[in-house]
């Protein structure tokens, strides 16, 4: 990492939360059956709260909260949040209070992720199916209360999608190749709300400029997913004192979505499979599933060429699994 970058980094507020740097594994299975070297950074295994990528990004974000004197976290996401289910972990572990304000539909039983919300102690709002705009003013009405009980909320944006948060990845591609010791071609990952993509594109940027991060899309489209790509990467430049730098080469692929967010597609059920069934690792069918069959098309369609270095980002998601049953699975 140049050393202007890791000084910034290194003087940001943070909780520690990672209990270990997550592992950066080498799949020879699929490697070989993909005709790529295929290696997994595992954010799955990084600490608390059953893991993922959102801890990591976490650490950043409520070393800011905690240095601003919040004592209460607010957030938002759907019932299967991974990011809500890490923030109650976070807030446990903190001593903070936690209200976790969940939209979309909910069939009514508490399993997976929302199940791990209430075993943390979270307090659980399930708004139904109104959108974001919706979400964000039901938080700041809890915030006004929260400020009323003599507390100190800080409201997290959906998937922690801050400069901090964003921050928390370029820190995460330096680590990578560190952890590499040979140069990378590509790396692979989930695009949800993009902010854990912009932080490994800046990272490539800074640290691996012929390095290609691909994300692969779980529901949203082109416009969108490039919109605030280049938004956080613009206000997280920023932050760490890079000026103005714009997004440049991001890239996207919006054709493993399926029937849409958290609904199970064919490629992905098939790439959860795979994974288990050839390298016996758990990929969820919302994120990391999708993801991975998007890489094993992209590699299939010639866009990542035989021969490749490819890192995949596993961020977590399992306990999404759990909400699951054999009919899913197998359909």
């Amino acid at each position: 990492m140049t050393s202007p970058i890791r000084d910034i980094l290194a003087r940001m507020p943070r909780a520690r939360l990672l209990s270990t740097v997550p592992p950066l594994e080498r799949w020879d299975r699929l490697s070989d059956e993909l005709g790529i070297s295929l290696f997994v950074k595992r954010e799955d295994l990084g600490g608390i709260g059953a893991g993922g990528n959102k801890l990591r990004k976490l650490e950043l974000v409520l070393g800011k909260a905690k240095s601003e004197g919040a004592s209460w976290l607010l957030t938002t996401g759907g019932p299967q949040s991974n990011h809500a289910r890490l923030t109650a972990a976070v807030a446990a572990k903190l001593g903070m209070g936690c209200t976790l304000m969940l939209r979309g539909p909910w069939s009514g039983a508490l399993t997976g992720n929302l199940f791990l919300d209430q075993i943390f102690g979270a307090e659980i709002r399930l708004l139904g199916e109104v959108d974001y705009a919706a979400a964000d003013l039901a938080m700041a009405k809890e915030a006004d209360l929260l400020r009323q009980r003599g507390e100190a909320p800080a409201i997290i944006p959906l998937g922690g999608a801050t400069a901090e948060g964003t921050a928390a990845y370029v820190e995460a591609f330096a680590e990578l190749t560190e952890q590499m010791d040979e140069p990378i071609d590509h790396v692979v990952v989930a695009a949800g709300t993009v902010s854990t993509y912009t932080g490994l594109a800046l990272g490539a940027r800074l640290f691996s400029p012929a390095t290609r991060v691909l994300g692969i899309s779980v529901s949203w489209t082109q416009e969108k997913l490039r919109s605030e790509a280049a938004r956080l990467f613009a206000l997280t430049a920023e932050r760490l004192g890079l000026g103005s730098l714009a997004g440049e080469d991001l890239w996207f692929d919006v054709g493993f979505i399926g029937p849409g967010y958290a609904r199970i597609s064919q490629e992905g059920r098939s790439a959860v499979l795979l994974a288990a069934r050839r390298e016996g690792t758990l990929l969820d069918m919302t994120y990391t599933g999708k993801a991975f069959a998007g890489l094993i098309g992209n590699v299939a369609r010639g866009s990542i060429p035989k021969g490749s270095r490819v890192i995949f980002i596993h961020t977590g998601g399992t306990p999404e699994l759990y909400t699951r049953n054999s009919d899913d699975l197998m359909a």
